[in-house]
């Protein structure tokens, strides 16, 4: 005995079997006191009846008495002789992976026994020898010295596995299904069980688990630069991806739909984004559950520790499979409650979402930007109203080869006329509108009553405002003039604005750059050429001085219409030549139009007085800025004389719109204190100064429309219209456009004509020579303030902004991740992840602490059961084992284990398993 106990002490032996497996179910650890161990100990074969003739097998709780192997014959003496001995201990491997001792045979003389020599054909259940190992060899060594000190004389022993094969096999024998140590595979017998094999296989110590490989995993092996690799790029790429959410950059010509072969596609922009999100999303997984595993298992090896749980070793699913939340939300209470289940969940929120995050921050979007402040520069080729300039630009196949001197005012005409009525019209369309209720009720406030349209290039829409509206007032007018007076301003947006923002000189992406969709707005700090239009319904007699049929010694002819009296073909040299002098008549309306040696202005004469409905003008007044018309409504007595001249008013801006969607449109704003950008705010003083160009240009326009039709009493259609407009009464009518402002729409044609390729300024530059036309023009800049849309990582509404948490925590995480792998020395075996956790468990003692989980699986407290990684150095053997008889805290920290008999089966569940093992398979 004190040999067997210093080859303990030698080899280590005792010291793993306490800790390893004294837990276990249906295990006994030997005694080590002086007394003989018996080697019937290690049998457990029934006892056979002495008188039954046959060897008889010792029951081990029969001391005293000797097991008689079947492995002899009976001498002719009687006496029982062996039929081969061979090393006392020889160990067996059975099919199951588990070290059985060997059956032990023992001749003994018996005088009782017949001398007839009988051979026992014995057939042992041969099993493959296992791999010798020094926790084997231990084993060996203290067997062999307790068996040598039995008393009397020395037994001979036989190992069954090199008996021979042929023969028939003793009842009991080695090997044989009789055999008690035979391990039986775990079938269903009648009642579905097993018991006797499933308890003798659960007290067999797993003596062949051998770690192959450390625990601890080097910093050069793969799975660490592995890890280190995929931190890395989850860190930068993450923080680069919250940054980028924060400073919301804007592309502009990197990601276009342009031919730029500097620039990205948006399709493609958008999806390089989703990549580089969706492998931060799959790195940043990677990386956090070796992070949750790396602190887990270093925690269970710890002693001093309070160990893991399972509900702990299951966090790592919540990360990789976030429906397990609700699947298995039963360990959240338990789990989610600690520093590293909080971090667990945020991390698993964050996965979660990550890619909508970036989507929603950081993916490239159509997004406005501010208003930011741009110098502009549009290209000048003429001054505002330069009718020689006009006609040159007007586009038409008939040349100056075909038709010298006509070709290009014909072209004009057309121009003028088209654009002219269809402004008209849509202005007069808006008050049809108006009066049969589809609209908002118009006013008598100029300033709230329609404004026109035009077209620019037929795919620019360019709305109109009323300016001046301190002298539009009918009443105020007409109290301080002694007549009906209807004066209005109307302003049109500048249509070069239109050129310099699709200039590529100023580098604003348009809709086709930003496939189709695009969208920007400008608001240029430009003149916006006016037109103003001052009628006054005057008396025949107040009008006699300006009619050239009522002067002294005139030559007139009678008309088609009765008493209508029209001067010659050649009056107008009839009337007297321009001098420094020669004001002409005066009149009781000079003041109104700003006539006489006052205001250094001629007024105009005409050749008769135009009957109902139709008007006649004037445009020959030598140096004037004005063309004047003369109509005659049906309804009233009076004439209705109206001016109208032009300019380029500094009190206006330009703003310009223009979508891939909704089209573009251009609007004058003007007269606004808040108007930061008017034109004049970047020249303030400027004095209004009427074209005499535009004079000239209209001179034309009125030619295209024959507005002088009057003299003929051709009743057209236009004069028709226009003159049914005069006003009756010193107001506005609420539900009629007056006739100030027809004319003023009317002429707006000539405006954006007059406007298009000229200066944005309300003078010509004397820088440009004092020729008004330039070729091939000179690029004037002006102040604008731009907001523009582009392709930016951005959020696109401010709900969003829920996603920076998601993006940030995602950061940081992975840089606790990453400062974790680095300053932590290498890394050790995960024992959280399933093949880990697996091969551990099954080389592990069975623990009470799982009583009844093994079918449906832990519940409640046996979620909270702390384990440790323990490690037996003689058997390099590593297990696990309870931290602790009961769970550390919460409700279940006051419960030990209870006693295992009430998990008796009843045989009620092994009709599933039944069920189960003779289904088949469909993958």
């Amino acid at each position: 005995m004190a040999e067997r106990s210093q080859d303990e002490a030698a080899t280590g032996s005792s010291g793993f079997l306490s800790s390893a497996f004294s837990q276990r179910h249906m295990y006994q650890r030997m005694t080590s006191d002086d007394k003989e161990i018996d080697l019937t100990d290690f049998n457990s074969s029934r006892r056979e009846a002495a008188e039954s003739g046959t060897t008889t097998h010792l029951s081990p709780t029969m001391e005293g008495e000797r097991a008689v192997s079947p492995n002899t014959i009976r001498s002719p003496t009687g006496n029982l002789t062996e039929y081969r001995s061979v090393s006392p201990v020889s160990t067996v491997e059975t099919g199951y992976g588990y070290m059985s001792t060997p059956e032990i045979a023992v001749s003994q003389a018996d005088p009782q026994m017949e001398t007839t020599p009988e051979v026992a054909n014995v057939t042992p259940a041969l099993r493959k020898p296992s791999r010798k190992s020094k926790f084997t060899e231990m084993l060996k060594r203290s067997l062999s010295s307790s068996w040598g000190k039995d008393s009397g004389p020395a037994p001979r022993y036989e190992a069954t596995r090199d008996m021979p094969t042929r023969g028939t096999a003793f009842p009991g024998s080695p090997g044989s299904d009789r055999d008690p140590n035979y391990l039986h595979p775990i079938s269903e017998d009648e009642d579905g069980r097993d018991s006797d094999n499933f308890s003798l296989r659960y007290s067999q110590a797993p003596m062949d688990c051998h770690s192959r490989r450390d625990v601890h995993v080097r910093r050069s092996s793969w799975l660490y630069v592995t890890l280190i690799i995929f931190s890395v790029y989850s860190t930068l790429l993450s923080g680069l991806w919250f940054v980028v959410s924060i400073v919301q950059p804007r592309y502009g010509k990197g990601i276009s739909s342009s031919n730029d072969p500097h620039s990205i596609a948006p399709a493609t922009a958008s999806l390089v984004t989703a990549l580089f999100a969706k492998t931060t999303e799959l790195s940043f997984v990677t990386v956090f559950v070796a992070f949750v595993g790396q602190v887990l298992t270093r925690r269970a090896f710890v002693k001093t520790s309070q160990g893991v749980t399972l509900a702990e070793m299951t966090m790592r699913n919540w990360v990789i499979q976030p429906g397990s939340l609700f699947t298995h939300w039963d360990s959240i209470p338990y789990a989610g409650s600690t520093f590293l289940g909080v971090l667990t969940l945020l991390a698993t929120l964050s996965g979660i979402f990550y890619t909508t995050a970036s989507d929603a921050m950081v993916t490239p979007k159509l997004i406005f930007g501010g208003w930011e402040y741009q110098e502009m520069r549009g290209l000048v080729k003429a001054s505002y109203g330069n009718p020689y300039f006009v006609q040159d630009t007007c586009t038409t196949p008939i040349n100056k080869t075909l038709d010298e001197w006509n070709s290009a005012p014909s072209c004009l005409d057309v121009y003028y006329s088209g654009q002219s009525y269809r402004n008209l019209l849509a202005f007069m369309k808006t008050w049809q509108e108006l009066d049969n209720g589809s609209s908002t009720v118009s006013t008598e406030d100029i300033k709230e009553r329609p404004i026109s349209t035009a077209l620019l290039y037929d795919n620019t829409t360019l709305y109109s405002s009323w300016i001046e509206t301190e002298f539009s007032n009918p009443a105020k007018q007409t109290s301080e003039g002694n007549r009906i007076i209807n004066n209005v301003t109307l302003a049109m947006p500048h249509p070069g604005v239109y050129s310099a923002a699709t200039d590529p000189i100023n580098g604003i992406l348009q809709p086709n750059d930003l496939s189709g969709v695009g969208e920007y707005q400008i608001r240029a700090s430009v003149a916006s050429p006016t037109t103003n239009v001052l009628c006054a319904n005057i008396a025949e007699a107040d009008l006699a001085p300006l009619v050239y049929t009522t002067w002294p010694n005139a030559i007139n002819n009678d008309t088609e219409v009765p008493g209508q009296k029209k001067g010659y073909d050649e009056w107008y040299k009839d009337v007297p030549v321009v001098s420094d002098n020669e004001w002409l008549n005066r009149t009781v309306v000079d003041d109104v139009f700003r006539w006489g040696e006052k205001y250094k202005r001629r007024p105009p004469v005409f050749q008769l007085f135009p009957i109902d409905y139709n008007m006649i003008t004037n445009t020959t007044v030598v140096s004037s800025d004005s063309l004047y018309l003369l109509a005659k409504s049906g309804r009233i007595e009076d004439y209705t004389l109206c001016q109208i001249r032009s300019w380029m008013s500094s009190s206006c801006s330009t703003q310009f719109n223009i979508s891939g969607i909704a089209g573009a449109q251009m609007r004058s704003h003007c007269e606004d204190p808040g108007d930061t950008v008017a034109y004049e705010r970047s020249a303030p003083g400027l004095p209004v100064a009427p074209s005499v160009d535009w004079k000239n240009m209209a001179d034309q326009w009125r030619l295209s429309m024959d507005l002088n039709g009057g003299v003929s009493n051709n009743n057209a259609s236009n004069a028709r219209i226009l003159t049914n407009l005069i006003l009756e009464s010193p107001r506005l009518p609420p539900m009629l456009p007056s006739m100030a402002e027809g004319l003023a729409v009317l002429a707006s044609s000539t405006l954006i004509i007059g406007s298009v390729g000229t200066t944005y300024r309300p003078y010509w530059d004397a820088a440009y020579g004092a020729s008004q036309e330039l070729s091939p023009g000179v690029y004037e800049a002006f102040n604008a303030t731009v907001k523009t849309q582009q392709y930016a990582s951005a959020h696109t509404a401010a709900w969003q902004a829920v996603f920076y948490p998601v993006l940030g925590l995602v950061f940081l995480v992975n840089v606790l991740c990453l400062a974790y792998l680095v300053f932590v020395f290498g890394m050790v075996t995960d024992y959280t992840e399933p093949r880990n956790a697996f091969a551990l468990a099954v080389n592990s003692p069975p623990a009470r602490q799982l009583e009844g989980s093994c079918g449906g699986g832990p519940r409640g407290r046996e979620l909270v059961v702390p384990w440790r990684v323990a490690y037996a150095e003689s058997a390099n053997h590593y297990f696990f084992e309870e931290a602790s008889s009961r769970p550390w805290r919460g409700r279940f920290s006051g419960q030990s284990t209870a006693s295992g008999a009430n998990l008796l089966a009843d045989g009620t569940y092994g009709k599933s398993y039944k069920r189960l093992s003779s289904s088949r398979t469909w993958l």
